[in-house]
């Protein structure tokens, strides 16, 4: 089956409208775990899952996503780890966290540099891409006791 394709319009609309979480309160997942919430438009059919998944061997290795529910497609993502390196489409080379926004040319397979991250930042970079989604409303992030 193939993937879902967007136009870049639709996926710019998607990415710019307000969102609001349907969840109050979120666990920040252990070392190897994922977390996932949900997330509601502006309209109830209008619904994307955000993604928190941790690396198991390297502790300040995290990925952040946000995709639309029924069909899958990643709209937005935040890769964070502090050695990773991402080759883009066009041969450049990414070193570090990096950002994945949905383009109709290159899906999700493009990345641009992450500025002014800590990778130990967890709440603050899940807070980050929230933002960067447009979810106004936003939950709790509760962190592990081994995150700290």
């Amino acid at each position: 089956m193939a993937a879902a394709k967007l136009t870049q319009q639709e996926a710019d609309m998607m990415i710019s409208m307000l969102k609001r979480t349907l969840e109050k309160v979120v666990l920040f997942p252990e070392r190897g775990k994922k977390a996932s919430f949900q997330v509601e438009g502006t309209t109830k059919r209008d619904n994307f899952t955000i993604d928190i998944f941790r690396g198991t061997v390297n502790r300040l290795k995290c990925y952040i996503g946000a995709r639309i529910t029924v069909s899958g497609v990643m709209l937005m993502e935040l890769h964070i780890n502090p050695t990773s390196r991402h080759r883009n489409p066009d041969g450049t080379v990414i070193i570090g966290s990096h950002w994945h926004i949905y383009s109709e040319e290159y899906g999700r397979s493009f990345a641009e540099k992450a500025e002014d991250l800590q990778s130990n930042q967890f709440i603050e970079n899940t807070l980050l891409l929230l933002k960067r989604f447009n979810v106004i409303e936003r939950p709790d992030i509760h962190m592990q006791t081994e995150l700290i």
